[in-house]
């Protein structure tokens, strides 16, 4: 009888403890995979997860499972930007590709990553105004489009900055906007970097960046896209140090401590609120630009949240000539397509046709390079920014890659125009564009040859444009109504 009892009171209290285990692990809000630098310019695969709780420890973040093989640890991310405004820790671990995850905690499965992607999402200007979504309720319409986009087939989703628009209104205060590097016109000739500096996330400031601004935004709306395929991140000017920045660096940033990676960054000291300091040198701070080869595809993801969009001061504008100047040096070891990826286009018609494109930094750094332009490697230059979509193509023998904007995936819409096309003068250069204010994501494939094609997905899953890279060498607009 002594026999029987003592292996059931050892197996009842071994129920016990994991019950007790799971009732203690800290909740999971989101989790994905995400494509990184390594120090010595090869690529990285991430895992990060999103859990409840600013004081995490490494044994109390989540494990990944493997379909096969050992468990895999994560551990807590450093550099949480304020324990106060962020009460989420991000637990992380560097993955292999071509193997499904599931968390130990959370219920999440992570897709497996491939490093030779064939289907491509891209997603732009995502998130919502506080006008249109009120307090924390998911945004929309991208929880919409991010919905559609989780159940398609894709291995790969780009991001081309500006996820966080309900904590970051530009307005801190009556008549105090943040520093947003000459957007909207605020900052005078210098594009505000020798202006006053006002920060939101200044000591004192009544508008921090949040936690609860990036769950409304970004990650409640997109929690099962997030786990469907492996992402790259670009930064947008919401996504600045005076704005949402610190979420940025923590939840979204190309850095890291694990091993092998490039290192972790985080936004400096923001000044006093109350004495705001004389300029933003010191107080901003710029992602080095990075080149990710994969075995299908190269991406040159470039921050450029900082240019400004109709002026070029000499101290920004010679960083991005210089990364421009990197770019032509790397440009022909790749032997896939490169695609430039970055929020503000370095070309985009913003306003009638005969106004200045955007973004007058970023052309003039080009133009003063050896080359004076894009190198040839570069077939698609992937920008957002501009709350629509717009397509130019310059022409086979313009020097130039068609530009692609895709800033239409949630956030209110600058235009709602139907599709409307145009020839114009870009920066010097005839282009054949088109334009259309509708929300939706393009899904691209990608072509043996190295050309791709791509379709436009609206809020109902209605593709409504046809895009191929074919369509621009031969003059016409990349993009066209879908028949």
């Amino acid at each position: 009888m002594r026999n029987h009892i003592l292996p059931l009171f050892v197996l009842l209290s071994g129920c016990m403890g994991t019950a007790d285990s799971a009732a203690n692990d800290p909740q999971v809000y989101a989790a994905f995979t995400m494509l990184a630098p390594t120090q010595k310019g090869g690529v990285q695969v991430y895992a990060r997860a999103i859990v409840d709780g600013a004081h995490i420890s490494d044994q109390q973040c989540p494990q990944l499972l493997p379909s096969s093989g050992e468990a895999i640890k994560t551990q807590a991310r450093r550099l949480n930007p304020d324990p106060d405004n962020f009460p989420v820790t991000v637990c992380e671990a560097v993955i292999n590709p071509d193997t499904r995850y599931r968390l130990s905690h959370g219920g999440i499965e992570l897709a497996p990553v491939t490093l030779a992607p064939e289907h491509i999402q891209v997603f732009g200007d995502s998130g919502c105004k506080s006008s249109v979504c009120e307090g924390a309720s998911a945004a929309q319409p991208f929880a919409q489009l991010a919905d559609l986009g989780a159940k398609q087939t894709k291995q790969l989703i780009l991001h081309m900055g500006d996820f966080n628009y309900r904590g970051t209104s530009g307005s801190i205060s009556k008549d105090i906007y943040a520093y947003d590097a000459g957007d909207g016109g605020y900052g005078g000739p210098s594009c505000g970097l020798t202006e006053t500096y006002y920060s939101q996330n200044a000591s004192g400031s009544p508008k921090p960046d949040t936690w609860q601004s990036w769950q409304a935004d970004l990650f409640a709306p997109a929690k099962s896209l997030l786990a469907s395929a492996p992402w790259v991140f670009a930064r947008g000017n919401h996504e600045l140090c005076s704005r949402a920045g610190p979420g940025w660096f923590y939840f979204l940033g190309p850095g890291s401590d694990l091993p092998g990676g490039i290192a972790q960054q985080s936004c400096p000291y923001q000044g006093e609120f109350s004495q705001p300091p004389s300029e933003a040198s010191g107080h901003i701070v710029m992602i080095d630009p990075y080149l990710l080869e994969l075995d299908s595809l190269a991406l040159w993801v470039m921050d450029s949240a900082n240019a400004c969009d109709s002026r070029a001061p000499q101290t920004l504008t010679r960083q991005y000539r210089d990364q421009y100047s990197r770019l032509q040096q790397v440009a022909s070891r790749v032997k896939t397509p490169l695609w430039m990826m970055t929020h503000r286009p370095l070309w985009g018609q913003s306003g009638p046709v005969g106004t200045p494109s955007i973004t007058d930094m970023l052309q003039t750094a080009l133009k003063t390079t050896q080359s004076q332009q894009l190198p040839p490697e570069v077939s698609l230059s992937l920008s957002g920014h501009m709350h629509i979509y717009q397509s130019l193509a310059f022409g086979k023998n313009s020097g130039r890659p068609p530009q692609l904007v895709v800033g239409n995936s949630g956030v209110s819409l600058s235009s709602t125009g139907a599709n409307s096309g145009f020839s114009a003068q870009i920066d010097g250069k005839r282009a054949q564009g088109n334009t259309q204010g509708e929300f939706g994501y393009i899904s691209i494939e990608l072509a043996k040859d190295q050309q791709w094609q791509g379709q436009f997905y609206n809020t109902q899953g209605q593709v409504f444009l046809e895009c191929g890279s074919k369509q621009a060498e031969q003059g016409k607009a990349l993009c066209q109504i879908a028949r």
